[in-house]
Order: structure tokens, then sequence, then C-alpha cells
């Protein structure tokens, strides 16, 4: 037993010389083999060995880590292509001011996303802030794609601009493509004039080019007292007060959802002009931008639906996405 217990404290001590000498001293396994008399398949084996009963961890310390970290949990859980978490320091506090840090932090991650992955053929986007936030960060030439379509109306009701065309216009100038506006509100105030809109030659051929086209980039909005929809007139404080009340937890291409990704009051979503929300399934890039506090019920409803295949979205955001996904 002494032997055998001395043989054993022998091994450890050489485990921990060559670890030491691979680790820190940053020597060859042949060159620690010449040192100790060993052959380079014996000091491979016994490396392999330390890692394995933790006489050596090795740990990625950068503070890119937790993002990266987030991000493959995201895409592990629920199947996504991608996932792109931006770090939002805690210090930014809260409200308004804190959102826009957030919104930034996000546009910038999607932006180096995309830039990366360079989609092609037609991009069909959405409008709001955070989109706004990404069309002026995207580099020149960060796609190849001939066309940047407008998927949901925003002809504002109200004297508040949505942007919607400076958006589009930014995507395009950055790419070199052309542009397709949808010239219509997000929504109007009954279903007949919807369907009298979506009958007009120019709108249905706007949607139709959405519909097919392969890369949507849209963000995912909550029913907020500041939100777009609100603030251009598209809904109502009334009608904005009944959608919290029956369960919605955003809108996603301007059609509102619950929890689980289903369309939460049906009567309005026959209001709405643009892009229904299944078309989103069929696509090889479905990209949802979810910055700021409270979008974390938005951004699994999205999940949930099937409407994206890569989320965008803050730290504070994704752990809340996991913890009640």
């Amino acid at each position: 037993m002494t032997a055998a217990r001395s043989r054993g404290t022998s091994d450890t001590r050489l485990m921990v010389r060559i670890a030491q000498m691979y680790y820190r001293m940053n020597l060859s396994q042949e060159q620690i083999g010449e040192r100790l008399g060993l052959s380079r398949f014996r000091v491979g084996r016994l490396l392999d060995r330390a890692l394995r009963e933790e006489i050596v961890r090795i740990e990625v310390v950068h503070p890119d880590a937790r993002l990266v970290e987030l991000e493959e949990q995201l895409v592990e859980r629920f199947g996504l292509l991608a996932a792109v978490v931006a770090d939002v320091p805690a210090a930014s506090g809260a409200g308004m001011a804190a959102d826009d840090v957030a919104r930034d932090a996000v546009a910038d991650a999607a932006a180096d996303f995309l830039a990366t992955r360079r989609p092609a053929g037609t991009i069909a986007v959405s409008w709001g802030r955070t989109m706004l936030a990404l069309a002026r960060r995207l580099p020149a030439g960060w796609t190849q794609a001939r066309e940047i379509v407008q998927v949901n109306g925003a002809t504002s009701r109200s004297a508040q601009p949505t942007r919607a065309n400076e958006i589009v216009e930014r995507f395009a100038a950055t790419s070199g493509a052309s542009i397709r506006l949808l010239v219509a509100p997000a929504i109007v105030g009954t279903p007949e004039l919807r369907t009298a809109l979506v009958e007009d030659a120019g709108i249905r051929e706007t949607i139709d080019v959405a519909r097919h086209a392969p890369t949507a980039i849209f963000g995912l909005g909550i029913p907020a007292p500041d939100s777009p929809h609100l603030e251009s007139g598209f809904v109502s404080s009334d009608e904005q007060a009944r959608l919290r009340a029956i369960g919605a937890v955003g809108d996603i291409i301007g059609r509102f959802v619950d929890g689980e990704g289903r369309i939460a009051w049906p009567l309005l979503d026959e209001r709405s002009v643009g892009l229904p929300l299944d078309d989103l399934r069929t696509k090889p890039l479905s990209m949802g931008l979810a910055a700021g506090a409270g979008r974390g019920p938005v951004a699994l409803a999205a999940i949930r639906g099937g409407y994206v295949n890569v989320l965008a979205t803050d730290d504070a955001t994704a752990a809340w996405v996991l913890a009640h996904g």
C-alpha cells in the first residue's frame, strides 16, 4: 500500500510538473520529453490525464466569454441558426436612457453579424428605433443584396414620423441595392380598408416581394406608452390598454402576439398591413432584434412562434429568455 501510494504521488507530481512546463513555460511536448527523459506520447497522455483529473483547468476569462456562452445556450436550447448577444453594463441604469444604450449595443453587434453573414438577394426590413440604430451602423458593402423591401406599413397617422423611409434608404445606401417601400399605414381603421389597400397592385407586389425575400430583419417591440405604434397614431391608448389586458407581450413586424407567439387580438390583426407572420417561418435568415428592458417576453414569443432563427439581443434579455424558456 505504501509503495502504491508513493507511486501515485510520484505520478501526480509528474503530471503537475509537465503541466507547469507545458502551460506556464510554453514548452512543447517534445521539449518536455527531452528534459524529463520521456517519450512525446507519454507526455501527451499525462497532459490529457491532468485535464481529466482537473489538475489543470482551462478557462476562457475574456469578458466576451460570458456573451459567447449565452449565445451558445440560446442556439442549443431553442434550435436557432445563431444568436448575437451584446454586453450592456449594469451601470446603464433604467428608463429610456438605458434602453438607448441597449439599443446601440445590440445594433452594433447585429451589424457585425450581418457584415460577416453577407446576405444576398432581397432583404425585407421593418422599422422602429432599434432598426434605425442598426441602419445607421451598417458598414459599406455589408451585403450582396439586390433589393431592400419594407415588410410592413409605416405611413404615420400623426405628426410623429416613423423614419421607415430612412431605414430602408440607409440599408440600401451601404449596399447599392434598390429599394421598395410599402406606402401604407401599419394599421388602418377597418378590415375592409385593409383588404382594399392590399388589393392595390403596388402594395400587393411589395408584400409579395417581401414574402419571397430570403432574409428578413426586424425589431421586436413592446406595447409601452412610448411605442412607435402609439406615437405614430396606429394604435390608440385604449387599444394599447386592451392589448396589455389580453396578454399581448409585443409586436413582430407590426403584429401583436401573446407569450406563445400567437396573434393576441385577431380583429386588430385584420387591420394590419404587411407581411403575415407565418411567412417569416420559411425564411433561411429571419433575424429579430430585441433591445432594452421588458423585451424578454416578446423575444421568447418570437422564438416559440418560429418567427426568428437568429436572435440579436442584450445580455439581460438573453438571460431572461433562458430562465423562462
